[in-house]
């Protein structure tokens, strides 16, 4: 069964790895190489369960927004002279 209102309704301090990637429209495998490359916080095993803080993982994703690391209409063979 699905999750309830109320538990839809809280706040959400921790997610776990596929909720993290979810929250960033990538796939956790996608997810675990931004990790490597520093791109997003590394998770904190706590009693068992990998979990990343909320804030930190939004605040990766401001930061990539910024430095403009997310344009995709930035094509690499633009600037190649033949």
């Amino acid at each position: 069964m699905g999750a309830t209102l109320r538990e839809l309704s809280l706040p959400r301090f921790a997610l776990r790895r596929d909720e993290a990637a979810a929250s960033l429209a990538i796939s956790p495998s996608l997810f675990d190489i931004w990790i490597k490359e520093g791109r997003m916080p590394k998770g904190r095993k706590i009693g068992g369960v990998m979990l990343w803080d909320t804030e930190a993982v939004r605040h990766a994703w401001s930061r990539l927004n910024e430095d403009g690391e997310l344009d995709d209409d930035d094509n690499p063979y633009d600037r190649v002279v033949a």
